[in-house]
């Protein structure tokens, strides 16, 4: 594994010894979060013959000034790794949590050979926070007081991390990643319409069928948005990269990629 740039972003990047690779594999993290949780994930694709990237999103690399990301939306993360698409030619998008919702509309105007969702946040038309719970603590770190734009530092760990181990939950607490209130209110409230007709590729969906955060029902509506069915991980939560039991995540999106991409 080596840190490469990659148009505007960096990212983790697992070559592979396989000279006749079947595909590359760009992966994209969700909120709060960097590319380092794609580390098992992506050197298990590497092993296994599929060249793997996994960016930060912008300001999202070890050592960022946190407060330059004041103001900044969805669309201009969307833009970030629509930029890198393009670059790296036609990789399978691989999106965890936000990082589904931002593949999806970086897959409206680039060519991507995939479009692969874990625990993605859903577009427009589909609600994104349906349980009670979440939406209050949302409306309350999402707005600020009044309506702050400083980013917003990260909240209810209990529903994103509950399933990972201690030492995986200390890794990650220790290393998270404020974001943009605006973004935040454009992932809970506004996001993008994104039709089906504007996804050009064969798209896959998976999500833990005990997630607390991402909840089935949103995941079953993503997917009948692309007339796909869904796959659902039983026990897991909302962590799929991480969470024991990764790795049949894993081989289901590489059989997935020999079936339908490759």
């Amino acid at each position: 594994m080596r840190t490469v740039n990659i148009g505007p972003l960096q990212a983790l990047h697992w070559p592979t010894t396989d000279l006749e690779a079947p595909q590359t594999i760009l992966a994209i993290h969700g909120i709060w979060v960097g590319a380092h949780v794609w580390n098992q994930f992506g050197a298990y694709l590497a092993s296994n013959g599929y060249e793997t990237y996994a960016i930060w999103l912008r300001q999202h690399q070890p050592g960022s000034d946190y407060e330059r990301l004041e103001g900044v939306g969805l669309g201009d993360y969307a833009a970030d790794v629509a930029a890198v698409v393009r670059q790296l030619g036609a990789p399978v998008l691989l999106g965890h949590s936000m990082g589904g919702l931002l593949a999806q509309i970086a897959a409206t105007v680039t060519e991507p050979a995939g479009l692969a969702l874990l625990s993605s946040a859903p577009p427009f038309g589909i609600p994104a926070i349906p349980r009670l719970s979440l939406l209050i603590t949302g409306i309350r770190n999402f707005c600020g007081r009044p309506f702050d734009s400083a980013p917003m530092h990260p909240f209810a760990d209990w529903a994103f991390l509950e399933r990972l181990s201690p030492d995986q939950r200390a890794a990650l607490t220790a290393h998270r990643i404020p974001e943009p209130r605006r973004l935040a209110r454009q992932l809970a409230f506004w996001p993008p319409v994104i039709r089906a007709s504007q996804i050009r590729c064969p798209v896959f969906v998976g999500a833990g069928d005990e997630d607390p955060v991402i909840v089935p029902w949103v995941t079953r509506r993503i997917a009948a948005r692309y007339r796909v069915i869904p796959n659902f991980y039983h026990g897991r939560g909302h962590m799929l990269n991480l969470e024991p039991g990764w790795q049949s995540v894993g081989d289901d999106l590489m059989r997935w990629v020999e079936r339908f991409v490759a």
